[in-house]
């Protein structure tokens, strides 16, 4: 986990390209963003709730801006997720995709809902659960 202060609390990963990764253009495809990025979310629910977290959440939502091309010269983008805010069922993250010359190639917010993995329907955190996301605020998140 990496941060400044006052800043958010990013959980990271380098995630290396693969040739599968581009498109006839030569540069990633916009999907390919979107797998990195969940699976640095993942990451982050791992963080905060342990293994069974990958289980248990749900993408509900995500909203993407595309700010750079990566191509697979670039070999490796580094995948952040940050905690924006935690609710009753469900947690708000911001993610990024970083070229290795620090060029931010794609900023999303999402949000994720826990589920009953049971019942499929959402749940509550628990206080446990609850607690182990709030080490992951940043200074100023709710």
């Amino acid at each position: 986990m990496t941060g400044s202060v006052g800043g958010p609390r990013w959980i990271e990963r380098r995630v290396d390209l693969r040739w599968r990764d581009v498109d006839a253009l030569g540069h990633v495809n916009h999907t390919i963003y979107l797998a990195y990025m969940s699976e640095v979310r993942d990451a982050l629910g791992v963080a905060a709730l342990g293994v069974h977290a990958r289980e248990q959440f749900v993408l509900a939502r995500i909203e993407v801006d595309y700010r750079a091309e990566v191509e697979l010269d670039d070999e490796w983008v580094t995948a952040r997720a940050s905690l924006l805010r935690i609710g009753t069922t469900s947690m708000r993250t911001l993610e990024e995709v970083v070229r290795p010359d620090g060029v931010l190639a794609a900023r999303a917010e999402s949000v994720s809902v826990l589920t009953d993995r049971a019942t499929s329907r959402p749940r509550p955190f628990t206080a446990e659960e609850r607690a182990g996301l709030e080490v992951l605020l940043g200074p100023g998140a709710a």
